[in-house]
């Protein structure tokens, strides 16, 4: 069975989807996974345009079909990117009615965790319901935040929120400079959460990747891209072990 692995953050801005696309990628190209990304951004998900494809097909297409869900369904509704990674892309509507309730949702995520060897998915910021329910279901839950005071502020409240297992959860620190107010050490301090990764700030490939659609994982020179991908490497590690990510 393939391992479920949610990206979250308690705010915009620090670089949630960029790493999702990113670490999909890795996984998909460099270490040769079978793996999907989903995205569970209803009307304002930007993984197809962060990977440079056009998908004809989202989860909405899917939702007449989730009491009775097969891989078949998931071939006709994915996008295939040159990494061989596979796209689920949100609706692009933000109208209600648009989100997966409780049910569809544990239906999606059961086939693609049969089809695949890891399954990324992309969730809205803060305490959205279905942000929520994905935290509640996934195995392994990535906190993305930068260092500073008002992201580690909302960071710290949106963990008190939760009751899960932190063990099964780490930090990800984006856009890390040596001149950072807060330093990992202290922020692990603070958030009392194993820091998986320390990611560097890239201005010039996070635009080549944002504006081109070219994962940093795939730019040979990309500061961002190598650290992500020593990301994927840890991911496997640790999926691999029996205490998952509450070692340091």
């Amino acid at each position: 069975m393939g391992i479920l692995i949610g990206i979250f953050s308690a705010k915009g801005g620090v670089g949630k989807s960029i790493l999702a696309v990113n670490l999909a990628a890795s996984l998909a190209d460099a270490l040769k996974q079978s793996t999907a990304l989903i995205d569970l951004n209803p009307g304002l998900g930007c993984t197809d345009l962060l990977l440079d494809l056009k998908s004809k097909k989202s989860w909405g297409d899917l939702k007449g079909v989730m009491g009775e869900l097969t891989e078949e369904h998931i071939n006709l509704a994915v996008s295939i990117h040159p990494t061989g990674l596979n796209l689920l892309t949100s609706p692009t509507s933000i109208a209600a009615g648009t989100n997966l309730d409780h049910q569809e949702i544990r239906s999606l995520l059961a086939v693609f965790r049969k089809k695949y060897d890891y399954v990324l998915l992309d969730t809205s910021t803060g305490l959205e319901a279905i942000a929520n329910l994905v935290y509640s279901l996934v195995d392994f839950r990535l906190i993305v935040l930068t260092p500073d005071g008002p992201t580690l502020r909302a960071t710290s409240r949106y963990l008190e929120s939760k009751t899960q297992n932190k063990g099964r959860a780490g930090l990800v620190i984006n856009q890390f400079t040596p001149a950072a107010a807060i330093t990992p050490k202290e922020i692990k301090k603070y958030l009392k959460i194993n820091i998986l990764s320390v990611l560097p700030m890239d201005p010039a490939s996070v635009w080549k990747n944002v504006s081109y659609g070219s994962p940093c994982v795939l730019q040979k020179r990309s500061k961002l891209g190598k650290s992500i991908r020593q990301l994927s490497i840890a991911l496997l590690r640790i999926s691999a072990g029996p205490n998952h990510a509450d070692k340091d």
